[in-house]
């Protein structure tokens, strides 16, 4: 059909419908053909009835099209030309008329410091037409002091004439980042200071307790036949009271070097770590007559060291806390999942368990579940495991019951991007 009012053949009902369903798509512009007959008459007035459709629809357009979202929108939206000079402007910061911003260049409303940055962007957009975006701060200390900015090109017959603007007040979300930010670099640098203390007074309090331990050796040697039962019984309790101190020392040590003695991620075999640590555990395994199955374990991006002293201590636990009368059966075993390239690692055993109400503070450091007297330890070695895995971006979870053992699940990434994350976290 033509949108044509010229006469001729009778105007059709097949006409008239199709018109009218035109019409009520919002199409109010088109015009039905005008013919003979008695449908002429119908088809002349539709046509008016359109023409007032469209008087209302520009009527419309001027009130809520366009330029009302334009003037009206709470966003400042500037447009500018290949010269970099503003050409329109929807509204202005105050003491400045629409007159005094209108072609001037963009940079006179923006911080010289920023002015390269923001030269680089509006050059991307006009030379590819990539539309992008930057943050920058208020050029007065009048209004919102932050803003994120996004440039868009605008064209003309396919040619790029300029960019357009639109600014977003981010002042509330800009000052809470840079406070985080603030705050972090105020954590990272207690961080090292603690790090720091700890390895230098760890190294001062070596000292002392070796002389400790040493003098208390040579007095067991030469003095034991003139100290009585009682006084042999306090230079013992003296050497274990240093010996514990001396573990103590080194597993704070271990737990402050995960961060500040941290290597760079490799690819690291999970079956060739486990068959070292085994290895170094074959003494212990063979005197409580500990079964160990290993399934088949995946490779991954990690520091192979502390993934290392993870499976060691997590071992060394499983051996540590087994029930009486029952050698330990440990097995460890790993899935994958490939739509989130995550590894789930399991160490389970049948120990002596506990209460799952304890299930994360296990994981708190110096958190003992179980006297001194009977299970020797520090406390550290849950909490320095949580610790390697939370470093390479993973979680560590534990399952137990009361006498029926425990898992630990540790889920982990096959790979890291950009190379892994920063040894300094």
């Amino acid at each position: 059909m033509k949108d044509s009012t010229g006469g001729g053949a009778e105007t059709t009902p097949e006409e008239l419908i199709q018109f009218i369903t035109r019409l009520a798509t919002n199409e109010p512009h088109i015009r039905c053909r005008v013919g003979e007959g008695s449908l002429g008459g119908v088809a002349q007035a539709l046509n008016e009835l359109a023409g007032l459709l469209e008087t209302r629809r520009l009527s419309s357009v001027e009130k809520f099209g366009i330029e009302a979202l334009v003037e009206q929108s709470q966003n400042m939206m500037m447009t500018a030309d290949t010269s970099e000079r503003i050409r329109f402007i929807n509204f202005t910061t105050p003491g400045l008329t629409y007159e005094q911003v209108i072609g001037r260049s963009v940079y006179d409303f923006i911080l010289p410091a920023d002015h390269e940055r923001c030269r680089a962007i509006y050059r991307k957009v006009l030379e590819t037409g990539v539309p992008d975006s930057y943050d920058i701060r208020s050029y007065t200390d009048a209004g919102p002091q932050w803003y994120v900015v996004r440039v868009g090109p605008i064209r003309d017959a396919g040619r790029i004439v300029g960019f357009t603007m639109i600014t977003t007040d981010v002042t509330g979300l800009k000052t809470a980042q840079l406070q985080l930010e603030q705050s972090n670099r105020e954590l990272q640098q207690s961080n090292r200071e603690l790090e720091s203390f700890a390895s230098v007074a760890s190294h001062d309090l070596q000292e002392p307790l070796r002389k400790i331990q040493s003098f208390g050796e040579r007095l067991r040697s030469s003095a034991t036949g003139a100290l009585s039962p009682e006084g042999l019984d306090y230079l013992e309790r003296m050497q274990n009271a240093a010996t514990r101190m001396r573990r103590l020392i080194d597993d704070l040590l271990a737990f402050a070097r995960v961060t500040s003695k941290a290597q760079p991620f490799t690819r690291v075999e999970l079956a060739s770590i486990t068959r070292e640590v085994l290895s170094d555990l074959e003494v212990a395994i063979e005197q409580s007559k500990a079964v160990v199955t290993v399934g088949e374990l995946p490779a991954l991006e990690a520091d192979h060291t502390q993934m290392r002293q993870l499976l060691q201590n997590l071992l060394s636990n499983a051996l540590k806390f087994r029930r009486e009368g029952e050698p330990p059966r440990i097995s460890i075993e790993a899935s994958l999942n490939k739509e989130t390239g995550r590894c789930s690692l399991q160490v389970q055993d049948n120990g002596i368990g506990f209460e799952e109400k304890h299930a994360d503070k296990i994981f708190n450091l110096f958190h003992r579940l179980h006297g001194r007297g009977k299970y020797e330890g520090t406390g550290l070695g849950l909490a320095i495991c949580r610790k390697i895995v939370e470093r390479h971006g993973g979680t560590i979870v534990a399952r137990s019951a009361p006498g029926n053992g425990s898992t630990f699940t540790i889920t982990l990434p096959l790979v890291h991007s950009q190379g892994g994350l920063s040894s300094t976290l």
